[in-house]
């Protein structure tokens, strides 16, 4: 019992702490799709793991130039023979090597490219971002209870998720069946892989993060201080500005709630 208590406790901590510390990013894309995201965690891992792959390629076809690298298989530079084209496990694992080795190829020929590339570090921190986040997702696929399929591997009923024949099937199912096999998160978990699909691969040219304790940061990337977009600056203050009068109600909410739990 006082394991579980304990435990409790953990989880409402950690919720807390998510929910009172507001972060605001402001993200410049090339194209936009007015698509809303799947509530699917499933599909958002699959969306996730697309974009992460889409990205080492066309980083790969960027750098090609540099290296006189055999692809062996006609694999792309940086990620190689694509062996899982689903969105588990195995998948994620194969996406997190590939940054990593891309990641340390880049670093290793820096002096030579650099000269010729203007936003090689901007890239170099895309893949230790595809590279951290996907072992984020890892180790949330391994807790236990998370993942059904994974509860009894023999079950034929289960799927294998990193094979994407069983990811268009589960697509299309009725909800009551593809319940059956859905990712079972708690807050804190979902909010990690939301926030994932959220920013993706995109640039985010500026960041502040609020904490209930009045602490303020802002982080600016480097190329956006160097070449400040005026509008930019003024969309950013508007989005924390309007962001902190909801977080204002959200902290009451959530500080109630807490009470409540802590006196059950």
């Amino acid at each position: 019992m006082l394991f579980n208590k304990n435990k409790l406790e953990d989880k409402v901590s950690s919720t807390l702490y998510d929910l009172t510390h507001l972060e605001i990013n402001t993200i410049i894309k090339d194209e936009m799709c007015a698509s809303k995201a799947p509530s699917s965690a499933r599909l958002i891992l699959h969306n996730l793991a697309s974009n992460y792959d889409q990205k080492l390629i066309s980083l790969g076809d960027k750098y090609n130039k540099y290296f006189d690298t055999p692809l062996v298989g006609g694999g792309n530079l940086f990620r190689g023979v694509r062996i899982k084209e689903g969105s588990g496990y195995d998948s994620f694992k194969e996406l997190s090597e590939r940054a990593h080795s891309a990641g340390i190829l880049l670093k290793e020929n820096k002096v030579r490219i650099a000269s010729r590339e203007d936003h090689l570090d901007a890239d170099v921190m895309m893949l230790q971002r595809i590279e951290t986040i996907s072992n984020d997702i890892r180790r949330i696929l391994t807790m236990k209870g998370v993942d059904p399929c994974k509860a009894d591997p023999d079950n034929s009923d289960n799927f294998d998720f990193d094979d994407p024949d069983s990811i268009n099937t589960f697509r299309f199912m009725t909800g009551r069946e593809a319940q059956k096999h859905e990712l079972k998160l708690d807050l804190r978990q979902l909010m990690v892989i939301k926030k994932a699909n959220d920013i993706g691969t995109e640039k985010v040219v500026l960041q502040t993060i609020i904490g209930m304790d009045g602490d303020i940061t802002t982080r600016i990337s480097q190329a956006f201080a160097d070449k400040p977009i005026p509008f930019i600056n003024g969309m950013h203050d508007e989005a924390i500005s309007i962001s902190v009068k909801f977080w204002k109600t959200l902290i009451q909410v959530v500080l109630k709630l807490g009470e409540r739990l802590i006196g059950l």
